[in-house]
């Protein structure tokens, strides 16, 4: 009789002191108790292996960006145009998208009718960035739009619009979900046409040169 009276109160001091949790019967290979809370505000899964609740995070997304020695409606050094090195700038980016597979370049005089004067497939999205005047093993150049049917040309050929013009450079980058199956020297209209059917993303930057 008198055990079960000092059972009894002990049942009544743990219900007295609960804090609203409980425990959950121990799972196959479980080692430490785990306790559940009776509520929880925190969105989650279910950790099959322990049972808990493990909320639900997600890293923050980068936002996909071209970078150029110049921004975004500033003026390009002359030493990439017809009037000075005819080098092309640097290149690099950042936040490259899920799923790319390659990325591809295209630059075009806005003011004569979107003319090309560089388009390249074929870049490594884990190499982000391209060097001053280079271009990278594997890359894949096609015609700008200098090409006549006396001469091809492939590759960059900088801004050169009529003396005391200004005009406006688009450079836009393009994350591709699938590879150009294209050759160097491939029409610039068929690259177009292939990196925008493969497109997932794109990003743009602006340069503006004045011939003096």
């Amino acid at each position: 009789m008198r055990a079960g009276c000092c059972l009894a109160a002990v049942v009544a001091l743990v219900g007295c002191n609960s804090d609203g949790r409980y425990l959950r019967p121990a799972q196959p290979g479980q080692t430490q108790s785990v306790y559940t809370p009776t509520t929880t505000t925190v969105p989650g899964s279910v950790d099959t292996l322990g049972g808990t609740v493990v909320p639900d995070t997600q890293a923050p997304t980068l936002a996909f960006v071209l970078h150029l020695p110049f921004t975004d409606g500033g003026a390009m050094d002359g030493k990439y145009t017809c009037n000075g090195l005819d080098l092309h700038p640097a290149v690099s980016w950042l936040g490259t998208p899920d799923g790319t597979v390659e990325m591809a370049l295209e630059v075009v005089d806005v003011d004569s009718g979107n003319f090309v004067h560089w388009i390249i497939a074929g870049l490594d999205p884990t190499n982000p960035s391209i060097g001053e005047g280079d271009v990278p093993v594997g890359a894949i150049e096609g015609q700008n739009g200098f090409s006549t049917k006396a001469a091809v040309s492939i590759g960059w050929r900088g801004p050169c619009p009529p003396k005391g013009t200004t005009h406006h450079y688009r450079f836009t980058l393009y994350a591709l979900g699938q590879q150009v199956e294209l050759a160097t020297g491939s029409a610039a209209a068929d690259l177009q046409t292939a990196i925008e059917s493969a497109a997932i993303a794109a990003a743009q930057v602006t340069g503006v040169y004045a011939t003096p």
